[in-house]
């Protein structure tokens, strides 16, 4: 079986931070059985962020030196801006908004056939795969 491209979204990071137990659980199977759990740039920008609005020093730290090391670095192309922006103006004619983050993601999950691992229906609307890990598999 080929590994599985998962791309965490911002609340399966905040999940991990609160110690989820169904998160945790959904992270180290996928980690154990050879799965890439992927970080990207906006991602890494919403937690980063989050983390300095509040001064969480002590977050900020762990996040870096202890959640990012398990995570594999998901770059973005600049196909991956395109498609984005593609999306976001076939969204907009649609009458739907979304994040930028959203949509980077989103992309993203589209060249890399990979799945956004998000508690957000956000996506739903997107053609791409996901899955919520808050919930039983």
């Amino acid at each position: 079986m080929d590994p599985v491209i998962y791309i965490l979204d911002t609340n399966v990071i905040a999940d991990r931070f609160h110690h989820l137990p169904q998160v945790l659980d959904r992270l180290n199977r996928a980690g154990e059985a050879g799965h890439v759990l992927g970080l990207c740039d906006p991602v890494r920008y919403e937690i980063l962020r989050g983390l300095l609005k509040v001064n969480a020093r002590q977050k900020l730290r762990h996040f870096q030196e202890t959640i990012m090391p398990l995570m594999d670095h998901l770059a973005l192309i600049d196909d991956d801006w395109q498609v984005a922006a593609q999306l976001w103006a076939t969204m907009r004619n649609q009458g739907k908004q979304f994040s930028d983050a959203d949509l980077l993601i989103a992309a993203l999950a589209q060249r890399l056939n990979g799945v956004v691992v998000t508690a957000d229906d956000d996506f739903a609307a997107l053609s791409i795969q996901r899955e919520n890990w808050r919930t039983a598999p």
